[in-house]
């Protein structure tokens, strides 16, 4: 799409990466640990903030298998890949003075089965769709893993082009349809792109003032107050 006009398309570091791996129910039963059996158990996203990273922990497979997303600042020699293997000594030591339970879940991942993820982006495109072409998901707006939206933000493409399309009654109006389906979803998926980093800075707080301030506001979250972690916003 950039290449028609003459544009190319860059990625942008973030500075962060993530660990992902995958711990078996077989080894939290088998560490008969009740704090870790209730990670698994519960049909809830568990999340871990702190200097510099947080973590992601949720269950899948009906309660098989639990998923594990850990960012962290990004080490040089971290490639741009799906694929990388990541070091599971550097990961505990990165965490070593976090919550017990995220040490204790950690030690019980396998050994060379952890993934190592750069995170980059890509600037807002100018525009979505060409002729009878529109992009969605992430070919339109990559999104950062830092509010958790990339899938979501894919199915409101989906739903609200196919909603476009329907309203049609010949070949002739499709460009129509697209141009429809580009102002309804371009700056509401753009805006939830570019909240991603504003997000990150909220998350990663180190110890002080500021990290005080934001956790008594999220602590204080069901009565009402504003939130600057957009993940517990609902009006956002």
């Amino acid at each position: 799409m950039l290449a028609l006009h003459g544009q190319v398309d860059r990625l942008r570091e973030t500075g962060d990466a993530a660990w992902r791996m995958i711990v078996s129910a077989e080894k939290i039963y088998d560490s008969k640990d009740p704090s870790l059996i209730e990670v698994l158990e519960n049909s809830v996203g568990w999340r871990w903030i702190g200097p510099d990273g947080h973590i992601m922990g949720y269950p899948i497979r009906n309660h098989h298998l639990l998923n594990l997303v850990l960012l962290h600042p990004d080490n040089v020699d971290t490639e741009e890949s799906w694929t990388k293997k990541g070091d599971k000594m550097e990961m505990i030591k990165f965490y070593e003075k976090w919550n017990t339970r995220v040490k204790k879940l950690l030690d019980l991942v396998p050994e060379g089965e952890v993934l190592e993820w750069k995170l980059c982006d890509h600037a807002s495109l100018p525009r979505w769709i060409e002729g009878k072409v529109a992009l969605m998901g992430d070919a339109a707006h990559s999104t950062l893993p830092y509010v958790a939206q990339g899938a979501a933000q894919a199915v409101g493409d989906r739903a609200v082009l196919a909603a476009s399309l329907a309203m049609i009654d010949s070949i002739e109006q499709i460009q129509t349809a697209l141009k429809v389906y580009e102002l309804v979803r371009k700056e509401r998926a753009e805006t939830v792109q570019m909240s991603a980093n504003k997000t990150r800075q909220v998350l990663h707080l180190h110890d002080g003032e500021k990290q005080r301030e934001r956790d008594e506001i999220l602590i204080n979250i069901n009565k009402g107050c504003a939130s600057p972690d957009l993940w517990s916003d609902r009006s956002f």
